[in-house]
C-alpha cells in the first residue's frame, strides 16, 4: 500500500479518484501557457520569479515580502522545518502524512494528538492544553485531510494565541481551503500581521488541477519568509511553474465556481455512499471520509482460505476488500488504513465531474451488490461489513456519539446566551464586558490590583518590563524573580535610539519582537541558528548552535542586545567570551526556560558587569524574552 493517493503509474485507472483535485480541470488560461512555455524551456528560468511573486501579491491581497514559493507545498514544509529546528513538533491526528515527513527531516521528537472518532475526528478545545512551552513546532491542516472538516476560526485563533505565547511555530495547511467555498470566513491569512508566529501554506495543485507541474506558496512574516528561502535550492520553480502560476491568478471568477461545483457534487457523493450503507464524516472540502465496516469492505469475518488439490485458493472473493474490488474496476480510491489513528475499512473519495461520480455510484452499488450473499431465510445478507451487525451497531453507537457531542454543544451554546443575556442586565456572574481593543488595557489593569492585593511594589523604572512580563505568562512570581542592572531600562532605550541590533537564540522571539520601532532608529533584528554555516560549524566544534550564534553576533560590528529565552549555552558562551576579553555585548537579556544549566548560566550573567535584564530561576522562555523587548520598544514608541 503506498502512503500517498494517485498511484496510476502501478495500477491500470480508468478514473483516479484518490487524488484531491479540482474536478472542474485544468483551466484554459493555464493549459495554453504550458504549452507556450515549452518554447521557453531551453532557457533558466527566473531565480527570483518577480512576475509570479507580483501576479500572486495582487490576487491574494499579500505584500510580496510575506510570499515564498516551493515545488508543491512538501518542499515549503521542509523548508519550515530546516529554519526552525524544532526540537519537538506537535501533530494532530489523522492528518496529512506529509507533516510527518517532514518531521523525519528535522530528526526531532514527534508527539501526536489523536482526535476522537465519536468527535468526527474534529479538533477541540482540549487540544489547546497539549500546547506546552516544550513544543516549538505545530501542524494543523484547515480543512483537514483526510476528514476534510474546517476549524473553527475562534478556536483557530485561541491556538495561534497559545503559540505565539509559547514561541512556538503554527504552520497551517490551507492548500484546499478556496475549494470549500468559505476561505474568507475561515482563511487565517488575513490575521497574520498579528501572528509572526503563522505560516499559511497554499498550493496551485489542487485549486487549478495541476499536481504534475508542483507549485506551492506560503504567506508569513516578512522575517522568517526570509529564513525558510535560505532553505530552498536555487531554481526550484520551473518556468512551467512560473508560467501556469501567473496565468491561474487570471482566471476571474473560477474559484468562486469550483467551490459551487464541488458543494452540489459532495453532496450527490454523501448520499450515495449512505445509501449504500456507509458511514460518511462530515467535511467541505472536495473530499470524503467513509467507513465501510467495522474489520473492512467487502470480508466479513476472517478466516483461512480453503485450498484445492493442488493449492489453488478458494474463497478468495470473500477476502478482497473495497479498494480492490474497485481496482478491477479501472477506479482507484485511497485505502486510509495507513492514516495515524485509522485502521481498515477507512476509505477517502475525491470529489469529482458529474459524469464520473455516476459512474462511481453505479460501480459502488455493483461492488456492494456482489458481496451479498442469501442468509439461512433466504434473505440477502452483505459480506460488506456496513450491512453486517457489527456495522450497524457501530453507525448506531457513532450517530449515539454524535447525537451526545451535539447536545453538548446545544448545552454549553445556551449557557453562553444565558451569561450573554446577564451580561446586558448587569448579573455578572464574575463575568466583564469588555471589548477587544480594551483586553490588554482592562489585563494591566486587574494586574495592577492583583500586584497590590499581594502587597507587591515594584520599582518605577522597571514596572512596565515586568507588568508585560506577568501580561505574557499570567505568573506573579516573575514580579520577584526579575533582576535588573543599574539603570537596566535606561540603558537599553538609549541604546536602542542609537542603532543598537537584536540577537536572538531562537527564531520564535525574533517574530515575537515588534521591528517597527527598532527600525525606526537603524537597528535590525537577527537571528543566526537556522543558518546552514552555523549548524555545519557547531556540529564540527562540537558546540551548540547556540553557541556559535553568539560569536557570529559578535562580529556585526556594532551594538548588539543580545536576547536568550532557550539556550543557557548562549548565555555560558557570552560570559566566556566577556571572561577572556573577546567581545563585550552592549546589553543581555537572559530568561533562557529548562531544567539543565538554566540556572547556572543567568548566574554567571549576573556576575558580570555588562548591563542585564535576567529572570532567576528555572522559568522563562522566548515569549517571555520577547516580551521585554516588546515592552521597552513600545515605551520608546511612546516617547516619538
Amino acid at each position: 500500500m503506498t502512503i500517498h493517493g494517485g498511484d496510476i503509474y502501478r495500477n491500470q485507472v480508468k478514473m483516479d479518484f484518490s487524488v484531491n483535485t479540482n474536478p472542474l480541470g485544468m483551466p484554459g488560461r493555464v493549459k495554453k501557457a504550458l504549452t507556450e512555455a515549452v518554447e521557453e524551456s531551453g532557457n533558466y528560468p527566473d531565480i527570483r520569479a518577480e512576475r509570479l511573486k507580483e501576479a500572486v501579491a495582487k490576487w491574494g491581497g499579500f505584500r510580496e515580502e510575506m510570499l515564498v514559493f516551493g515545488n508543491g507545498a512538501s518542499e515549503l514544509l521542509l523548508a519550515a522545518v530546516h529554519a526552525v529546528k524544532p526540537g519537538k513538533i506537535l501533530i494532530p491526528v489523522p492528518s496529512f502524512f506529509g507533516y510527518e515527513k517532514a518531521a523525519e527531516a528535522a530528526e526531532c521528537e514527534v508527539v501526536y494528538w489523536e482526535m476522537k472518532p465519536e468527535e468526527n475526528y474534529c479538533l477541540t478545545k482540549n487540544f489547546l492544553d497539549s500546547l506546552t512551552a516544550e513544543v516549538d513546532m505545530v501542524f494543523l491542516a484547515n480543512p483537514n485531510n483526510p476528514v476534510g472538516n474546517l476549524l473553527e476560526p475562534e478556536l483557530l485563533e485561541k491556538i495561534a494565541e497559545k503559540c505565539l505565547a509559547n514561541g512556538s511555530l503554527l504552520v497551517l495547511d490551507e492548500c484546499f481551503i478556496e475549494l470549500t467555498g468559505k476561505e474568507k470566513s475561515h482563511s487565517f491569512v488575513g490575521k497574520l500581521d498579528r501572528y509572526p508566529n503563522v505560516v499559511v501554506l497554499r498550493a496551485f495543485t489542487k485549486v487549478f488541477a495541476i499536481p504534475g507541474v508542483r507549485l506551492g506558496y506560503a504567506v508569513c512574516e516578512e522575517a522568517f519568509a526570509g529564513q525558510m528561502k535560505k532553505h530552498l535550492p536555487e531554481w526550484n520553480l520551473s518556468i512551467f511553474a512560473q508560467k501556469a502560476g501567473v496565468a491561474a491568478t487570471e482566471e476571474t471568477g473560477f474559484v468562486e465556481r469550483s467551490a459551487s461545483y464541488v458543494a452540489e457534487e459532495r453532496a450527490y457523493l454523501e448520499e450515495t455512499l449512505k445509501k449504500e450503507g456507509c458511514f460518511v464524516y462530515p467535511g467541505e472540502a472536495d473530499y470524503l471520509l467513509f467507513l465501510v465496516g467495522k474489520y473492512d469492505g467487502c470480508t466479513g469475518e476472517k478466516k483461512e482460505p480453503e485450498r484445492k488439490a493442488g493449492g489453488e485458493l478458494l474463497g478468495r472473493e470473500e477476502e478482497r476488500t473495497l479498494y480492490e474490488r474497485l481496482l478491477e474496476s479501472g477506479i482507484l480510491i485511497r485505502d486510509c488504513r495507513n492514516f495515524r489513528g485509522l485502521s481498515r475499512g477507512f476509505y477517502r473519495i475525491a470529489v469529482k465531474s458529474k459524469e464520473e461520480n455516476r459512474r462511481f455510484a453505479e460501480e459502488l452499488h455493483h461492488v456492494m451488490e456482489a458481496g451479498r450473499i442469501p442468509d439461512k431465510f433466504g434473505e440477502k445478507k452483505t459480506q460488506e461489513n456496513t450491512q453486517t451487525e457489527e456495522a450497524e451497531n457501530l453507525q448506531t453507537e457513532m450517530a449515539e456519539a454524535v447525537e451526545k457531542v451535539k447536545s453538548e454543544n446545544i448545552r454549553a451554546a445556551a449557557a453562553e446566551k444565558v451569561q450573554s443575556v446577564n451580561l446586558h442586565t448587569g448579573d455578572y456572574h464574575g463575568l466583564e464586558y469588555v471589548l477587544p481593543g480594551d483586553i490588554e488595557k482592562r489585563s494591566f489593569e486587574i494586574i495592577s490590583e492583583e500586584l497590590a492585593e499581594r502587597g507587591i511594589i515594584l520599582p518605577e523604572e522597571n514596572e512596565l518590563v515586568i507588568k508585560r512580563v506577568i501580561h505574557t505568562s499570567a505568573d506573579f512570581s516573575y514580579a520577584d524573580t526579575m533582576t535588573f542592572s543599574k539603570d537596566a531600562v535606561a540603558v537599553a532605550k538609549r541604546l536602542l535610539r542609537q542603532g543598537a541590533d537584536i540577537v536572538t537564540d531562537t527564531n520564535m522571539a525574533l517574530s515575537g519582537i515588534n521591528k517597527k520601532v527598532l527600525q525606526t532608529f537603524g537597528g535590525e533584528a537577527h537571528c543566526f541558528m537556522a543558518e546552514e554555516t552555523v549548524a555545519r560549524e557547531a556540529k564540527e566544534r562540537q558546540m551548540t548552535r547556540a553557541a556559535v550564534s553568539m560569536e557570529r553576533a559578535a562580529g556585526l560590528g556594532k551594538p548588539v542586545i543580545f536576547v536568550v529565552g532557550n539556550a543557557p549555552t548562549a548565555l555560558v558562551k557570552l560570559y566566556e567570551m566577556i571572561r577572556e576579553n573577546r567581545f563585550s555585548p552592549a546589553f543581555i537579556i537572559g530568561v533562557p526556560v529548562g531544567f539543565v544549566n538554566v540556572e547556572a548560566a543567568k548566574e554567571l550573567i549576573l556576575k558580570t558587569d555588562i548591563p542585564h535584564i535576567v529572570n532567576r530561576g528555572r522559568k522563562g522562555g522566548s515569549n517571555v524574552a520577547a516580551a521585554i523587548c516588546n515592552a521597552i520598544l513600545y515605551e520608546l514608541g511612546r516617547e516619538g
